[in-house]
């Protein structure tokens, strides 16, 4: 009897210790609606964040795909440069320095180099646009062994007068009738070649090799199917001929012609020679860039030398235009450089 209520106290203290069976507290209203808006708020970040992502992603795509464009045309330039040719060969000239005809009276008094070929780097300024717009730059002109030919095909080493020059001026004649949008204003990259069976060049030296004039490449240069577009958005194009001059003093000149001088018994040592190494400059805009120069009327400077080309570059970069410049030097394999 003793022992009974102390077993009666013992199980009163462990319902006491014992966990209470009721559903535990929920979330009030108050902290899901503050939940849900902390919630709403990180979806619109992350959407803004992907979205931004999305759109820098493809603007740079797209500035990608635009330069990609201009360095293909800019590795055109300068696989057809290395190319170029002249086919000097020496032979007797007379006091005045005039190569032997069929004057019986002709009297060899020195040995020239000679070519019925040429070479020249000028000013695109000076030429005609041959799509009526205006012309940009620097240009070079010359022969190649492109094999380009509208009627005979198989033979890659035929030759052709190529060029390359830029032009500023509607898209009009370059886009299809069935386009109907309004024309675009860009300054265009285009290459000048004009078919085998076309060439001008031996009708107008041969038999003539002093030939000093530039019909050469301006009466194919007039004929726009000549000269097709390699890119857009091109906005200088600088040729620097690169050359030891005769007193042995490095040379390097950005308007540059092999045309023979036939003057005296002296021959100028560029006179129907290749230069042996072009520095060739190319500076490409993007197309927003590009629009807003069409649009603004930005007026850029005609880039045709390293002086040109750096005032160009800072009007660049103050109208914060997106830019690329490209440079290499190109090594004339054909070239048989000699002063002598």
């Amino acid at each position: 009897m003793t022992d009974r209520p102390h077993a009666l106290s013992r199980s009163s203290k462990d319902d006491e210790r014992r966990p209470s069976c009721g559903l535990p507290g929920g979330f009030s209203l108050l902290e899901l609606i503050v939940a849900m808006a902390v919630l709403a708020i990180m979806a619109v970040m992350m959407l803004s964040v992907t979205s931004s992502a999305q759109r820098l992603a493809k603007q740079t795509t797209s500035r990608v795909e635009q330069f990609r464009e201009a360095r293909r045309a800019f590795e055109r330039i300068n696989q057809t440069l290395s190319q170029a040719t002249l086919n000097p060969y020496w032979d007797y000239v007379d006091l005045n320095g005039k190569p032997r005809t069929t004057n019986t009276s002709f009297i060899p008094a020195n040995y020239f180099r000679l070519s019925e070929l040429r070479y020249l780097q000028t000013n695109a300024s000076a030429l005609a646009a041959p799509r009526g717009g205006t012309m940009a730059g620097g240009s070079a002109f010359f022969q190649a062994p492109l094999g380009k030919s509208d009627t005979v095909s198989g033979l890659n080493s035929l030759l052709n007068t190529v060029g390359f020059f830029i032009e500023r001026g509607s898209d009009s004649s370059l886009r299809p009738p069935t386009v109907t949008a309004a024309a675009k204003t860009r300054f265009r990259l285009f290459e000048l070649l004009e078919p085998t069976e076309n060439l001008t060049i031996y009708g107008l030296t041969s038999g003539n090799s002093t030939y000093g004039g530039t019909n050469w490449f301006t009466t194919p240069l007039a004929n726009a199917t000549n000269s097709h577009r390699l890119a857009d958005n091109i906005v200088a194009l600088v040729f620097q001929a690169q050359y030891t001059a005769a007193n042995s003093t490095p040379t390097n000149s950005f308007n540059y012609t092999s045309t023979p001088q036939g003057v005296g018994l002296t021959q100028a040592v560029e006179e129907n020679n290749l230069p042996p190494n072009v520095r060739v400059t190319m500076i490409a805009v993007d197309e927003t860039s590009a629009r807003r120069i069409a649009d603004q009327n930005i007026a850029l400077t005609d880039a045709t030398n390293d002086t040109l080309l750096a005032t160009l570059e800072q009007q660049l970069s103050d109208n914060r235009l997106n830019f690329r410049r490209f440079e290499s030097t190109v090594s004339i394999g054909p070239a048989k450089w000699s002063s002598k």
